[in-house]
């Protein structure tokens, strides 16, 4: 196939910018470009498609590693040589969502708990939650103890 399209001409028709083609370019995740007598980087219709690919794959949240290892199956793009281990990814990704979702609703459920205590401080000043504590005592009841470390701040 004859390299015709400017890298503006692939990055206008793929959606992506040109900087992002070369960036791509570099990775390996599209073939390296001839270049013509002036210099200019010249691409196949075909990088349009892989490009194609690379932005419904990100949209399904793959990393360009993974995204890479999926084009490095197939030089063709068969789909039926790229599926099965596509939905292997998939499930994966799936089951790190599940775990998130989990950590995300017991942190939910801590900031719920923490603030039904202290609801009553909110509602009327003169009712005390805490006991007279130091308000950065360890022991201070006014927030939890513990906290799901993956959803904590460390600055």
């Amino acid at each position: 196939m004859i390299a015709c399209l400017t890298v503006g001409a692939v990055a206008a028709s793929a959606g992506v910018t040109t900087r992002t083609v070369r960036y791509y370019e570099t990775l390996g995740l599209l073939p390296k470009a001839t270049r013509g007598e002036n210099g200019y980087r010249y691409y196949t219709p075909e990088a349009v498609n892989r490009l194609s690919f690379i932005r419904r794959a990100k949209v399904l949240g793959l990393t360009l590693d993974e995204i890479g290892s999926l084009m490095a199956l197939s030089d063709e793009g068969a789909c039926d040589v790229i599926s099965p281990e596509l939905h292997r990814v998939l499930e994966r990704k799936i089951g790190e969502c599940n775990r998130q979702i989990a950590e995300i609703e017991a942190f939910r459920s801590t900031l719920a708990t923490a603030a039904a205590r202290l609801a009553p401080c909110a509602e009327e000043v003169s009712v005390a939650v805490c006991s007279g504590c130091s308000a950065y005592a360890a022991e201070c009841a006014c927030l939890p103890a513990q906290v799901p470390i993956s959803l904590t701040s460390t600055t």
